[in-house]
């Protein structure tokens, strides 16, 4: 199952972006419910970015590697989306996270709205147009 081209064909509009800073819990919280609904052994982990200027960001992880609202996640992956030099020094830690700590019931509409978009994308034959 290629978990990128779900997450990419799913029609998140302006979703998928808020997903990137501000809701990636619940984001994470409705692919982790998804993929599990599948079968799909996954764990939720706080990707968590260390030093000057640090954050922390709920992905999910499937088979040793990392995903979110834009698909596929990684250190090199973020990287070249936030446009950081190589030279620049980054380091960010993956923990282990808990579903149950992922949100409040204040986003249950938008985690239902996420897990009905990613179903959705699940059902798209692979030969389909995504955007």
């Amino acid at each position: 199952m290629d978990i990128t081209a779900i997450i990419q064909a799913a029609k998140l509009g302006r979703a998928r972006n808020d997903a990137q800073v501000d809701t990636c819990a619940v984001f994470a919280a409705a692919l982790y419910d998804v993929l599990s609904t599948q079968e799909i052994p996954c764990q939720m982990i706080a990707a968590v970015k260390k030093g000057l200027g640090a954050w922390a960001h709920a992905v999910v992880e499937v088979g040793g590697r990392y995903y979110d609202s834009m698909g596929e996640f990684s250190t090199g992956i973020y990287r070249a989306r936030a446009k950081i030099h190589p030279k620049v020094d980054l380091e960010i830690e993956y923990r282990p996270d808990y579903r149950s700590e992922c949100y409040e019931s204040e986003f249950d509409e938008l985690h239902a709205f996420y897990v009905k978009m990613l179903k959705n994308a699940m059902r798209v034959p692979a030969t389909a147009k995504t955007g």
